[in-house]
């Protein structure tokens, strides 16, 4: 008898029960999507619709667990740029109606929900100026804690490509918030 695994076997073995999964991974998804809205109710919502989402893929998907991060990060990725799309439409409705004047204001801090250190709203607010592509890359490589390698598996670019755009972007915050290198 072989003590070799067959294909079957090692699938086998790579699948574990969501609920593992979502333990594992929950921080991680919530903190990149705060990152990315500022608003921890928000961010709640989204990490529920990529757990979702995860949820019903999961069986199919065949993610072997070192990919698990990535995977549940590229799900979140799409689920904040549906987020901004549907905010952007529904403010741009409010607009109309309100002949452009609006009260909603989508760099609100959460400084009122949420007590945190000074100087995670500063980096917050900061994150505000930034680009999509800026608060993507930053908040998968630091409030997600990816690699630069996991980093580039989600947005789709190279090793290479994804450390100097996490190397820019952190550069931008830092020049935002008046650090100087």
């Amino acid at each position: 008898m072989s003590s070799r695994v067959l294909p079957e076997d090692a699938a086998e073995s790579r699948t574990r029960p969501f609920e593992q999964v979502y333990r594992d991974h929950a921080a991680r998804v919530f903190r990149y999507c705060l990152s990315q809205v500022s608003n921890r109710g928000d961010a709640e919502d989204l990490a529920a619709d990529v757990f979702a989402a995860a949820f019903h893929a999961f069986a199919g998907a065949d993610v072997p667990l070192e990919a698990e991060p990535a995977w549940l990060l590229r799900i979140a990725r799409n689920a904040v740029i549906d987020h901004r799309r549907k905010y952007s439409r529904r403010s741009a409705l409010v607009a109309r109606f309100l002949g452009g004047a609006t009260e909603a204001d989508p760099r609100v801090d959460v400084e009122g929900e949420v007590v945190m250190r000074d100087e995670v709203r500063q980096v917050i607010a900061a994150m505000a100026h930034l680009s999509d592509k800026d608060r993507t890359v930053l908040g998968l490589r630091i409030a997600a804690g990816l690699s630069y390698a996991e980093v580039g598996s989600v947005m789709g670019l190279t090793d290479h490509a994804a450390t100097m755009a996490c190397k820019r972007a952190l550069a931008r915050l830092q020049r935002h918030m008046g650090v100087t290198a």
